[in-house]
């Protein structure tokens, strides 16, 4: 509501209306004091209206200037003709005047330019605080309150900035106790360590986290950014699941041809041992290394084209 009124009476219409306004006060003061011949009080209004539209009009506000002067010193002429200090010391007050409104003019001129730098530069960091795929939560290193936080950790927390801003951070997003703050308390060091991120349904959202401290003039912050790794932890899940299944599919034939190799290596000690028996043991372990690779080339083949919820890079690492 301040925000709306403020532009309100900040409109070029309420500009115009209150120089108008200021500009009949100083012409009608003028009169009045010159015909009571008083020649210097009443100039001091004139610095109102001046400095106001220069800082509001800028070049425009330096010729608004130079035409109130010359109704000044033209009215200053028309009651007081022959007095020629009264004329030259109108003649200084007017360079008094044009000189102000310009420093007003060009102070006013930096002013806007600093003004539109500042709203360039918050534009466009706002725009990578809304835009930016993780994460980032600004919190208050004394208190551990939340001051700011983008939408990317609405969306994956389902809380709303509002909701967070002024509450301490453990009750919405970190499941920390409270006096056991793994940076505040404990002083660990957060840098792309795998943690858990808090939902509004409290499900426990597996990310990736960085925390880094800022210091604002006295004021100390951290900095948390978090990337879900969701996708990331069920791939992995799910390449330790093939990887228990090729284990369970090639230990026990591997368990069998080594049972089988011992036996052999015994009967190799006994002098009565043929040499076909030897032949057909072998043979035998042949066709047990035939079923461990053939079940390793289904196991890769499933990796490779059936199992389509594996990323492709995992798939590849299968592959290997």
């Amino acid at each position: 509501m301040e925000f709306a009124i403020s532009q309100k009476w900040s409109g070029i219409t309420t500009k115009l209306i209150v120089t108008l306004s200021l500009t009949l006060i100083v012409v009608a003061l003028t009169i009045i004091s010159l015909i009571n011949n008083i020649q210097v009080v009443f100039t001091q209004f004139y610095y109102i209206p001046i400095i106001l539209t220069a800082y509001w009009f800028n070049k425009k506000g330096v010729l608004y200037t130079i035409f109130l002067s010359a109704f000044y010193i033209t009215a200053v002429y028309v009651f007081s003709p022959q007095d020629e200090q009264v004329l030259l010391a109108a003649s200084g007050r007017i360079v008094f005047f044009i000189g102000i409104s310009l420093a007003s003019a060009y102070l006013a001129i930096k002013i806007n330019r600093q003004k539109e730098q500042i709203t360039r530069s918050e534009e466009r960091h706002r725009a990578i605080w809304d835009s930016i795929q993780a994460g980032i939560i600004l919190i208050d290193a004394k208190n551990h309150t939340i001051i700011a936080a983008n939408p990317e950790v609405q969306k994956m927390t389902g809380f709303s900035e509002s909701e967070m801003v002024g509450h301490i951070c453990h009750k919405f997003i970190c499941p920390a106790e409270e006096g056991k703050c793994p940076i505040g308390d404990l002083g660990l060091k957060v840098d792309r360590s795998e943690r858990i991120l808090l939902s509004r349904e409290g499900v426990r959202i597996p990310v990736l986290k960085t925390v880094t401290e800022m210091r604002v003039g006295n004021n100390e912050f951290y900095v948390e950014s978090f990337i879900d790794i969701t996708s990331l932890k069920d791939a992995e899940n799910t390449l330790l699941a093939y990887l228990r299944e090729a284990t369970l599919r090639v230990q026990n034939p591997v368990e069998l041809v080594r049972d089988n190799l011992q036996e052999l290596s015994d009967a190799l000690k006994d002098e009565d041992t043929t040499p076909e028996y030897i032949s057909t043991a072998l043979a035998i372990q042949q066709r047990n290394m035939d079923d461990i690779i053939s079940n390793l080339k289904e196991i890769e083949h499933a990796v490779a084209e059936k199992r389509t919820e594996i990323p492709d890079a995992l798939r590849e690492y299968l592959k290997r």
